[in-house]
């Protein structure tokens, strides 16, 4: 709201304006109209007095034949109420400035209008100075007092080289950025000295999204990796992806001479890999693999002479291959070096020397997972017995 206008020797009279605005009827003898001093939709200060009562103001002017003064605000009145009076007849309207508007120098230096502290605007949008303060250079700093009575002071522009704490002060802060600059992490990318520990469950992961991947391309996704700086050598595990099929969980050896060994996870169910000697065996596995000291010759056969003999064990299957000399009257029954777990398919070759028979000469009955029954014509000669069946 900009600043009620005063002005020297504005008189005029108006007419019955009731509690309503003031309608002028000119200027009295030797004085001056609203008109003449103020412009059109200026706010001015007023009094307004019939001799009976006086009402005290700031109106705005509406300048016309005649000019109207509309009482804005109604700062007092003779009746001690801040409402517009009621003015029945003839009423002497003037300019003045009411008191409280006019400042008051207080002992303590300070101004006051109507014992409120006065705030001085430094500046304006015509960019003049209202107010201009002058400041002794031999005091600590400029002082203002604020709204609850306490002393401030201001450190003039220019002047921080005389305070040594406030030079202190920006030589600290200055030491604190550059050290937090030159020893900050950038999260786009940089490089951490010593050890790092992540506290908390969260542990560490890294994401990469290469986008666009083709059915059966392989992709290797970020991992981490441990290098010996200087050294050419590197472990490192990542995930790899063989888009369309399935994921791999890869561990990485790396050598000096830029050549790798990998071990393998293949997806859910492959079993592991390793570059350098192929799948890995497990426990499972061993059942069906025979121990290298099993492979020895085969022990002698019940109710015969010793023989030669020998086993192999693929998939579950026990191949066994032996010798028996035959050389008892009506049959003979013949356990397996090695037992079955259940009954096996067994066929008998003669070895064709000095027992004069032929492959027709003998027959095998009365097979179980322990042995058959074996019968050869001269109830003589040796034979080679070949067994195959579950182990």
């Amino acid at each position: 709201m900009p600043a009620p206008q005063l002005s020297n020797y504005v008189l005029e009279t108006a007419t019955a304006p009731g509690t309503g605005s003031f309608t002028l009827n000119g200027p009295e003898t030797d004085r001056r109209s609203f008109s003449g001093a103020f412009p059109n939709g200026g706010l001015v200060f007023y009094f307004a007095d019939d001799g009976a009562g006086a009402e005290w103001g700031i109106g705005t002017l509406t300048v016309g034949t005649p000019s109207v003064l509309a009482r804005t605000t109604v700062l007092g009145n003779t009746a001690n109420t801040r409402a517009a009076l009621n003015f029945p007849g003839s009423v002497e309207v003037y300019n003045e400035i009411p008191a409280e508007f006019i400042p008051i120098l207080n002992s303590d230096g300070s101004l006051s209008i109507k014992g409120n502290r006065v705030v001085v605007g430094i500046g304006g949008a015509n960019a003049n100075y209202i107010v201009q303060l002058s400041y002794d250079f031999g005091a600590a700093a400029l002082g203002y007092m604020d709204g609850a009575g306490t002393w401030r002071y201001v450190q003039p522009k220019g002047d921080y080289s005389t305070n040594a704490q406030l030079t202190a002060e920006i030589q600290r802060a200055t030491t604190v950025e550059s050290n937090l600059q030159s020893s900050k992490y950038d999260k786009t990318g940089g490089e951490i000295s010593g050890s790092v520990t992540i506290s908390g469950s969260g542990g560490i992961r890294t994401t990469y999204d290469p986008g666009g991947q083709v059915s059966g391309q392989t992709t290797n996704y970020s991992g981490f990796a441990s290098y010996a700086g200087g050294r050419g050598g590197n472990f490192g595990f990542y995930v790899q992806e063989l888009t369309g099929s399935t994921f791999n969980g890869v561990f990485s050896l790396g050598f000096p001479d830029g050549t790798y060994r990998f071990l393998g996870m293949p997806g859910k169910y492959g079993r592991l890999n390793d570059s350098a000697f192929g799948n890995l065996a497990y426990t499972s596995d061993l059942q069906n693999y025979q121990p290298k000291g099993d492979y020895a010759a085969a022990s002698a056969i019940s109710g015969g002479t010793a023989g030669n003999g020998y086993y192999t064990k693929t998939n579950g299957i026990l191949d066994l291959v032996f010798t028996i000399t035959f050389n008892t009257s009506g049959g003979q029954w013949v356990s397996f070096p090695m037992g079955f777990s259940a009954t096996p398919n067994v066929f008998a070759c003669s070895d064709g020397q000095h027992d004069g028979q032929t492959d027709t000469d003998w027959f095998i009955w009365g097979r179980t997972k322990d042995g058959f029954n074996f019968n050869a014509r001269n109830f003589q000669g040796s034979f080679q017995i070949f067994a195959k069946g579950p182990a």
